[in-house]
């Protein structure tokens, strides 16, 4: 949640993560190689790195060699010189950390009154169900304690001692702190995984002078919540299989106790191009394939936490809810991948295309306190929302035919997998291959491609709009000379405007630059099975020259991009202006005629009010009677962080017209481009302003792709604005938002400030 596992950024790559093993090893390593992580980051996230160092304490004596690896942590900036990264050492690893913290899941979780209510109901009873059976009070153990709100909730009803591990170390530090104001004296927090905790031994002869020991002995109790929105990911399985084994007595009370799984079959043409690169059969050009085979590609079969009340509108139920999987946290897990089949009746003809999933706690034996992820069951909330699992295969259904729910899990993850039963068949009498695995991808694309990505690629008017710009600037270039060939170059991801361009016959060559080597090989793989003359080369666009080109031509003709870049796919801006930086260092290779498409640009935003998303983010505050200003000191640059987020899935109603922040003009080259914007706001109720790119492929306004909130296959820049104080409200209708926006083509940096009075 808040150590790269958050939904949409600002996470850290280099720190430790559950990866589901239970390591008794006490030591680990939280760094990767500077090369690991800069080639796994985002541009959002900030990269941990360990680096070593060693020095003569005295320089006169060889053998006072004092040695170590010391943390440093760098963020990203657009390169000025030819575009894509280059990582900065942070000065302040604080501000680093504050950043990771404000833009977690923490906030909305400290705001989720049901989450919270439930957990100090289930901890109470539980502690008071022990203390009458065992005529004293438990020791308690809180793994993942976040800001310790589990463990005050265990302290405040009658633990002797409550002991919280967070491998997050500035959260740790938080909890530390949180804890210390509201408890003093009766909670501990380690900075440390829960497997990395070591009980004293009951014997004095079997303790080990060179360990540490943490808890005095093994403890009565678990409080945890290790769930996310598929329930098993950050590892709860395994960390519960762990403390059973080393830190917890026999007999242990763990709470929650149990959990369900419900799921049912839809149809959903959004969630089947969240996965899907099938495309309808109007959709022209070249295929985004590198096989005849490629759209049986199930793609890994993806779990993608999703509001679903955003999609229900374009989705349709075939079935009804059905409990597909149950665990109970007291018994002993192998970590083994099981399965369970349901048959289900078809209430609604249609197409099979997706399962949708979500799940229920439940904190005691009598079922008294529940939480369920059902959609409207519990307050709004972000951190737990519901999964769907697009489907392959667009099995056809009728009313009361019968379909097989197959629900897959391992420790960290559930997959589905659904078949339609024939008529008078049984589980008994049907004969069936059951892969116990889930299946890797073999179209290679999802390799490279995220959900939102997918939906991108395979979106019927975006791929329209840029398959006709590219043949209108090829018909540009060949009007008054039909027989000249032209080479074509280009400097997006995806490589999805060399596939469009080399679809033409007029165009002679093409050169695709990718970033990543495996979208290299990837890309050029399509390119080969759609028979292109084309060349994909992995590397950037500093000192590019002719003869690197296919057929080395003496000049480019035509310039593509989307623009899209991998570690960029969350920041929409940056995308727009890495192809301005990447266009202007080629600027050489272009002919004095060259048609540069997407040839302008438009940043603009819009002021909105949220109903629920401004909630998720920012100081808490009072937390059911816990003080958190520590937490919230963490949370006092809110307003000035750029949060990803895809609108769509979020309702907001408008508070002004569209207004244009910035312009770029990619027929010339970058400059530094500073601008002065007012938008009017016509609701005094206005908590956020959205920001995103419009693309003018043409020139012209024909051919016109945005990023903005409508779509679904993007992320926009949410900039949340301080609320109006009651004095200010009587004057709504005169409220305005001032922006500055400046892009340094100097230095790669772009700047973006609001001021609402």
């Amino acid at each position: 949640m808040y150590a790269g596992v958050d939904k949409y950024g600002g996470a850290l790559v280099g720190e430790g993560q559950p990866d589901g093993s239970a390591s008794n090893t006490t030591t680990h390593s939280s760094g990767l190689s500077l090369e690991d992580a800069i080639e796994t980051a985002a541009a959002e996230e900030t990269v941990v790195v360990d680096v070593p160092y060693s020095y003569l304490e005295d320089e006169d004596d060889p053998n006072s060699v004092v040695s170590g690896v010391s943390k440093v942590l760098l963020s990203a900036q657009l390169n000025p010189e030819a575009g894509g990264l280059m990582w900065v050492e942070q000065n302040s690893p604080q501000e680093a950390y504050k950043n990771v913290v404000a833009m977690s899941q923490m906030t909305s979780m400290l705001r989720d009154k049901d989450r919270n209510d439930c957990y100090e109901r289930g901890i109470k009873r539980a502690i008071a169900k022990f203390k009458t059976e065992k005529g004293r009070a438990p020791i308690v153990l809180d793994i993942g304690t976040g800001t310790g709100l589990l463990s005050m909730f265990a302290a405040t009803h009658g633990a002797e001692h409550v002991y919280a591990c967070e491998m997050f170390v500035p959260m740790a530090e938080i909890a530390e702190q949180v804890t210390a104001a509201n408890h003093p004296g009766t909670i501990t927090v380690f900075k440390l995984r829960s497997t990395d905790l070591k009980v004293t031994p009951d014997k004095i002869q079997d303790k080990d002078p060179n360990t540490v020991y943490h808890l005095p002995r093994r403890a009565d109790m678990l409080v945890s919540e290790l769930f996310d929105s598929v329930l098993l990911g950050e590892a709860v399985l395994p960390t519960i299989r762990h403390a059973m084994q080393h830190l917890l007595t026999p007999d242990a009370v763990i709470v929650p106790e149990r959990a369900t799984v419900f799921a049912q079959v839809i149809e959903s043409e959004p969630v089947f191009h969240f996965n899907s690169f099938e495309v309808q059969d109007k959709t022209t050009g070249p295929k985004l394939a590198r096989s005849d085979t490629a759209w049986q590609c199930e793609g890994g079969k993806p779990a993608l936490p999703v509001h679903f009340q955003s999609l229900e509108n374009d989705s349709t139920f075939l079935t009804k809810p059905t409990k597909v999987l149950s665990f109970d946290f007291t018994k002993p897990t192998t970590g083994a991948a099981k399965y369970q089949e349901t048959i289900v009746d078809v209430v609604t003809a249609g197409k099979v295309q997706a399962v949708l999933m979500w799940w229920e706690v439940s904190f005691d034996e009598h079922n008294s306190v529940m939480y369920s992820t059902k959609p409207g069951a519990q307050n709004w909330q972000d951190h737990w929302v519901q999964v769907v699992f697009p489907l392959v295969g667009g099995i056809q259904t009728q009313v009361k035919d019968k379909l097989m729910l197959r629900a897959h899990h391992d420790d960290i993850r559930i997959w589905f997998d659904v078949e339609s039963l024939p008529a008078k068949d049984s589980p008994k009498k049907a004969k069936r291959t059951v892969v116990s695995e889930k299946p890797p991808c073999t179209c290679g694309l999802h390799l490279i491609c995220n959900a939102e990505r997918i939906s991108m690629l395979t979106d019927t008017a975006r791929r329209e709009a840029y398959n006709s710009a590219v043949a209108s600037a090829v018909a540009e270039l060949t009007k008054t000379e039909s027989l000249r060939p032209i080479a074509c170059l280009d400097i997006s991801d995806g490589s999805l405007g060399a596939l469009l361009a080399a679809s033409h016959k007029q165009v002679s060559s093409v050169t695709s630059i990718e970033s990543k080597e495996v979208s290299a090989r990837i890309f050029d793989q399509i390119l080969t099975y759609n028979n292109a003359n084309a060349e994909v080369l992995n590397s950037g666009v500093k000192g590019l020259l002719p003869e690197h080109l296919k057929d080395e031509p003496s000049s480019v003709d035509l310039l593509v991009g989307e623009p899209f870049y991998y570690s960029m796919q969350n920041l929409p801006l940056w995308q727009a202006f890495n192809f301005w930086l990447r266009r202007s260092a080629v600027d050489g290779l272009l002919h004095p005629k060259a048609r540069v498409l997407p040839a302008r640009a438009r940043v603009l935003a819009q002021a909105v009010r949220f109903k629920h998303l401004h909630q998720c983010f920012g100081a808490v505050g009072n937390v059911s009677g816990y003080n958190h200003s520590w937490f919230d000191q963490f949370q006092d640059e809110y307003y000035t962080r750029n949060f990803p987020f895809p609108a769509y899935m979020y309702p907001y109603e408008q508070a002004s017209e569209v207004v244009e922040l910035a312009a770029m003009d990619f027929t010339q080259t970058v400059h530094t481009v500073a601008t002065k914007s007012s938008i009017k706001v016509k609701d005094p109720a206005a908590n956020a302003v959205i920001v995103w790119v419009e693309y003018d492929l043409d020139g012209a306004g024909k051919h016109v792709v945005a990023t903005g909130p409508a779509v679904r296959y993007a992320k926009q820049l949410i900039r949340f604005l301080p609320p109006v104080s009651h004095a200010a409200s009587g004057t709504a209708s005169n409220r305005m938002v001032e922006s500055k926006f400046c892009f340094d083509s100097l230095e790669g940096t772009i700047d973006l400030t609001f001021e609402a009075n």
